[in-house]
């Protein structure tokens, strides 16, 4: 199980939280076990927790349009995910599922935006982080996706990706 102070010293989430900071968010966080194999989260399904991984592994999953799953990434200890669905309240875009025994600890939006609403500077530390990791994860999506259009070698698809980075980056109104 992953302490109080491994939380704030390694997980990217908690970086320069203080350690009282750190004990008030906690107070309104919750744990929970799931055994190996457990779906945590389900594609489709919304519901509004930061998840971060304090022991334990999970695969990140997609769902493609055969029915079968993709496994996009695996998470280990100090890992975070649901950030898209916590901030912006829409479905899940992937699943998450316990590939071993794992404990984690979410919060709750209900209560982070309380503490929001109260100016508490944890919460507003782990949104500043939160963004951060959401650009990290951003960055190196967009650098995928290049790659792999560039190896199709379509200029079709080529120009498909840059017209779609365009409106990424401009047209579309959030």
């Amino acid at each position: 199980m992953v302490s109080t102070e491994q939380l704030i010293n390694d997980c990217v989430l908690f970086q320069s939280v203080s350690p009282e900071e750190m004990d008030e968010l906690l107070s309104h966080a919750e744990t929970e076990d799931f055994p190996a194999g457990a779906r945590i989260l389900d594609e489709g399904n919304s519901t509004r927790y930061l998840w971060i991984i304090q022991s334990g592994n999970c695969e990140v999953r997609k769902q493609l349009s055969n029915g079968d799953e993709q496994t996009l990434t695996q998470l280990g200890p100090l890992s975070i995910f649901g950030e898209m669905s916590f901030f912006k309240p829409a479905p899940h875009s992937a699943s998450v599922v316990a590939i071993s025994d794992v404990s984690i600890v979410r919060i709750p939006w209900q209560n982070f935006d309380q503490l929001l609403k109260q100016g508490v500077s944890g919460a507003q530390k782990v949104v500043y982080n939160t963004v951060r990791i959401m650009s990290d994860r951003l960055r190196t999506m967009d650098q995928w996706s290049a790659e792999m259009v560039e190896s199709c070698g379509s200029r079709n698809k080529n120009a498909e990706w840059h017209e779609f980075r365009s409106k990424l980056y401009s047209d579309w109104q959030f």
